[in-house]
């Protein structure tokens, strides 16, 4: 505890801790978008996914960890940032100072945005705030109908294009990242430049995209709700009217 102490009274350390949670969110990024993208299997491969994950018996825990990683990221995140304005010697230009600065601040108005999303997005699709009957839907298996609550969800314009504006910001967050993880971690140099550069535009337009899919999936009819959660989610919509 000493030591982990020590290391964040450090401006290494916590740069360090930084790019450390950062690689620990990037992998669960991609591992989220990996089983979302279970939804072009069919109703019962994305139902069948999360019910695997909800029957988990560390899944609170995972989800508090990770929680956990999250709010650390941050607050470093945005210590590390303000040292650097601190440590720069060469002050900016009067007339540039401004979209400088807000060009430097991109990853903490990014990440603050995408925390909102986060919440948001938990609220709406894992605790059903203003999903409406869906939310209550199951499927043959007697799972729960998460594919009609994610479909039933992107159906609505606002949802779908929020979404896709919150996944944009996470590609300018997530382009960084990538990168800066190697010169953080020791790993960069000039000689690889390319080489990271591209990793990281590889890794930023996979992730992005197996996200976007799926709203503009929906919004293009490719996927739709299953005959038995048209009804529902119809009624749901009238009551709501």
């Amino acid at each position: 505890m000493n030591r982990l102490w020590h290391l964040l009274r450090t401006t290494i350390g916590r740069k360090l801790l930084v790019a450390s949670s950062g690689i620990v969110l990037i992998l669960f990024v991609i591992g989220h978008m990996v089983g979302n993208l279970t939804i072009y299997f069919g109703q019962a491969a994305l139902n069948s996914y999360a019910h695997w994950l909800q029957e988990s018996p560390v899944l609170w825990l995972m989800r508090l960890v990770m929680l956990t990683i999250v709010l650390v990221h941050i607050a470093l995140g945005i210590a590390v940032t303000l040292e650097n304005y601190r440590a720069r010697k060469i002050p900016y230009q009067a007339h540039n100072a401004f979209s400088k600065r807000l060009f430097q601040s991109r990853l903490i108005i990014s990440g603050m945005v995408l925390l909102l999303f986060i919440v948001g997005h938990v609220m709406h699709l894992t605790l059903g705030a203003g999903v409406g009957a869906v939310f209550s839907l199951r499927d043959n298996q007697g799972y729960v109908d998460v594919y009609s609550r994610v479909v039933s969800a992107f159906q609505n314009p606002w949802i779908a294009w929020s979404y896709i504006c919150a996944m944009l910001l996470l590609a300018l967050h997530l382009k960084h990242t990538v990168r800066a993880l190697f010169q953080t971690m020791g790993f960069y140099h000039d000689n690889y430049f390319s080489f990271f550069e591209f990793l990281s535009w590889i890794v930023t337009v996979l992730v992005v995209a197996g996200f976007i899919t799926i709203p503009l999936a929906v919004q293009t009819g490719w996927l739709a709700l299953p005959a038995e959660a048209v009804s529902t989610a119809g009624f749901s919509r009238l009551v709501g009217s």
